[in-house]
């Protein structure tokens, strides 16, 4: 396992060394949220109402049609009514991606971060961090046309 987010790593470096490094021309600056209230009713147990989401500032720093490289900066929060510490955390990210996006129906993005995760009510001044390597998908469909 380590040895494959060591070359996921590498690979993704490679990618930022090989458009250019600092001298690339910026192609874009693009950024994001996303977020999601819900409330929990289980069966059994307490009900519990959940806010958890991002908001993250990115720059392209090369672009091929419809994929970019970007790095970016992203602010993490979760936060829940019943105060469980997994989720109450609020932390930074820096990350890198290649990213995809298709205008008739996909995006999808292949990417390495380092996230710093505070449990924000739990006392302590732990901080978390973590190294997390991702693939991810959005389609979408319009069955009438």
């Amino acid at each position: 396992m380590n040895r494959f987010i060591g070359g996921t790593l590498v690979l993704l470096l490679v990618m930022v060394a090989g458009t250019g490094g600092v001298r690339a021309e910026i192609a874009g600056l693009r950024g994001a949220t996303w977020g999601e209230l819900r409330y929990e009713i289980p069966k059994e147990g307490e009900q519990n109402l959940v806010l958890d989401g991002w908001i993250k500032q990115g720059i392209d720093l090369a672009k091929w049609g419809d994929t970019s490289l970007n790095t970016y900066a992203k602010l993490r929060y979760k936060w829940d009514t019943e105060g469980l510490p997994w989720n109450n955390i609020m932390g930074p990210t820096l990350g890198v991606s290649l990213d995809t996006f298709v205008p008739s129906g996909l995006s999808g993005s292949l990417g390495a971060e380092y996230t710093w995760e505070k449990q924000m009510f739990d006392g302590n001044d732990i901080m978390d961090q973590k190294v997390v390597i991702y693939i991810n998908w959005y389609g979408w469909w319009d069955l009438k046309d």
